[in-house]
């Protein structure tokens, strides 16, 4: 029965928390709210949307790069300290099999953004 009150308790706050700001969300000027925050921001026109996405993408392919190196020297490290162990021996190949793969598939992926990119400024 105390667990009943609870719950009912529970949802009848979470009700007027929602009521509330349905209520304020009405009488806001979001136009207004919108045009302050299109002053101060860097894209002014589709162009730099690209050039903010390109810049991300080229962070990320930057990043992962980094770590898919680090994959590969840590995969180094357990095949030369596998002292003659088949199975940690299979285990640092696969390691490095698979982070090998990985920067194949991201070079690819670089090549194909380039591809597409030049198809489509030269339409």
């Amino acid at each position: 029965m105390e667990q009943n009150k609870f719950r009912l308790l529970n949802y009848m706050a979470k009700f007027s928390k929602k009521l509330l700001g349905v209520a304020l969300a009405a009488n806001y000027d979001f136009n207004s709210a919108a045009q302050q925050l299109a002053q101060g921001s860097p894209i002014s026109t589709p162009k730099k949307i690209f050039s903010i996405l390109k810049t991300i993408v080229q962070y990320t392919y930057t990043i992962f790069f980094i770590v898919a190196v680090l994959f590969i020297l840590i995969a180094a490290f357990n095949f030369l300290t596998a002292k003659g162990d088949p199975a940690k021996i299979i285990s640092a190949r696969s390691q490095i099999f698979w982070a090998i793969v990985a920067i194949i598939i991201a070079l690819l992926s670089v090549g194909a953004a380039q591809i597409i990119n030049n198809f489509i400024k030269g339409a």
